[in-house]
């Protein structure tokens, strides 16, 4: 098929439209631009911290924001968090590392080993009551808040996409919690307090065009999964919604569409009705509802089984 703006070789279908690749990268950046416009996620003058994995959406996501910096008028750094999962995120790590040279990136790498002192390889062995991405949840929020202090920037993305906020909004049905179910959405959260923001500019755009994206643009990581996902909630969900997509085609679109008419006045609603009171850990200063965070009572845990 030819590409329905010139008669190139077209290689994805909106639904609507046919792209080449040269019409796709355009198609594509225009729509990340509009999604940071629209919901005004960046503001000229920011400091802007890019979550980056190594996995093809992220370090997409910091080529794309590190490619119209000056016209979004902003400076960009990535952060990497390495929980140490041999043979995963050492493979990832190092593909960054080396990209990062290619295109001067500049990337600053936060251990759980140096703040924690333990891995996650190490935590589950110890405590095998804790899963696995419980864990690696927690920590991985305190490095980033601690991240975000340590380089002064004013607000975190995350390249989360419209398949990756499906699952999340269905795994925070099932699991009836209501408060992260609040926070979803292209800013994420509720309360400001003393968190950095976290936007999310691939909001609307889905897995297969960000890998699409990330082809094209030679951005090619080591095809690896966290070995820990397999037999977790997400990874089930994922399978389903994939199913349904495929039998429903434009479900997803349509579910996050729902989502976000209702966002707003539940996040008004929830702080009505629930007092947010936080205050710093008294071991760690991390914002938290009690006297010591749930970052420091999982190493308490840990370290006391050690």
């Amino acid at each position: 098929m030819k590409c329905s703006f010139c008669n190139k070789k077209a290689i994805y279908n909106d639904g609507e439209n046919r792209y080449c690749k040269e019409h796709f990268i355009e198609y594509f950046e225009k729509r990340i631009l509009d999604i940071i416009e629209i919901f005004n996620l960046i503001e000229p003058g920011e400091k802007i911290a890019v979550a980056v994995s190594g996995g093809k959406d992220s370090v997409s996501l910091l080529y794309l924001l590190d490619k119209y910096k000056e016209d979004l008028k902003i400076d960009v750094v990535g952060i990497h968090i390495d929980e140490g999962i041999k043979n995963y995120r050492d493979k990832l790590k190092n593909y960054l590392l080396d990209l990062a040279k290619k295109h001067n990136w500049e990337i600053k790498v936060y251990k759980f080993r140096d703040y924690f002192r333990l891995t996650l390889d190490d935590s589950v062995k110890i405590e095998r009551r804790l899963k696995p991405c419980t864990i690696c949840g927690v920590w991985r929020r305190w490095l980033m808040w601690k991240a975000a202090k340590d380089l002064g920037v004013d607000k975190i993305a995350t390249a989360h996409n419209l398949n990756d906020e499906v699952q999340t909004i269905f795994i925070n049905l099932f699991e009836g919690n209501i408060k992260d179910f609040v926070k979803g959405g292209p800013i994420v959260g509720i309360v400001e307090h003393d968190f950095v923001p976290r936007i999310k500019p691939f909001y609307l755009v889905t897995e297969k065009e960000t890998t699409i994206y990330a082809l094209i643009n030679k951005i090619d990581p080591p095809w690896v999964e966290c070995p820990y996902i397999y037999g977790q909630t997400r990874d089930e969900i994922r399978k389903w919604l994939y199913k349904l997509e495929e039998d429903f085609p434009g479900f997803h679109k349509k579910v996050i569409n729902k989502y976000l008419r209702i966002l707003n006045k539940l996040k008004i609603s929830y702080k009505k009705t629930n007092r947010i009171n936080l205050k710093p850990c008294k071991y760690c200063g991390y914002p938290t509802s009690r006297e010591m965070c749930r970052a420091c009572e999982i190493k308490l845990i840990l370290l006391g089984h050690k």
